[in-house]
């Protein structure tokens, strides 16, 4: 019985996210947002555009995180994103067709922080006063020294378990990204890269 009423509010609680900000995304009927699928969209009082697009038949248990009012995550046609990735974006995130991504990766299209801590030093003291007045532990956070760019996951892409995408990266059509493997630098297409960092493992056969 339990176990059914924590299923029925997950499902209400997306209800009211898709219900609620309707103006902001744009989700093809015939995609299907299993249970563990969410929506988290942070400082939505500064939001006035669309951040969300989701194509044709396409199979989400993701997590979408957008920490800033300029994010957007675009996922098309037939892609399918397990369960327990998340996808956090201040910047841009596409994801193609016929995309295959499985559970636990992390895309992230930014650094969250400053590499120099004099940039950094008030971080966390800001989080705190903000999740105290507001919940929201980023509500007036600094973006002004935060490094983005664009990810972009092109068709046909196949990206195994736990892997780390990070900002400004290219995954060409039909690339492989072994397991675990941490991308820092563009995947030219239809190679299978592996490792931390992710280096060429194969060349596979281009599809005619």
């Amino acid at each position: 019985m339990i176990s059914k009423l924590k299923h029925l509010y997950k499902k209400n609680k997306l209800k009211n996210i898709l219900n609620k900000n309707m103006n902001f995304f744009k989700i093809n009927s015939s995609t299907i947002l299993m249970d563990s699928f969410n929506i988290d969209i942070r400082n939505l009082d500064k939001r006035n555009k669309e951040c969300l697009e989701i194509g044709i038949n396409s199979l989400l248990g993701c997590n979408l995180i957008f920490e800033k009012d300029t994010g957007f995550i675009s996922i098309g046609d037939r892609t399918y994103i397990a369960g327990g990735t998340n996808i956090i974006s201040i910047n841009n995130v596409e994801i193609g067709h016929d995309v295959t991504i499985a559970w636990g990766c992390t895309i992230y299209d930014h650094n969250s922080h400053s590499v120099y801590w004099d940039e950094r030093s008030n971080d966390t003291l800001q989080c705190i006063e903000d999740y105290k007045r507001t919940g929201n532990f980023i509500q007036n956070k600094d973006w002004n020294n935060v490094k983005s760019a664009p990810i972009k996951i092109c068709n046909k892409v196949w990206i195994g378990f736990d892997c780390l995408i990070l900002k400004g990266v290219t995954i060409g059509e039909g690339a492989v990204i072994g397991a675990k493997s941490v991308v820092t630098k563009d995947v030219l297409p239809y190679t299978i890269v592996a490792g931390n960092p992710a280096i060429i493992v194969k060349i596979l056969k281009k599809e005619k």
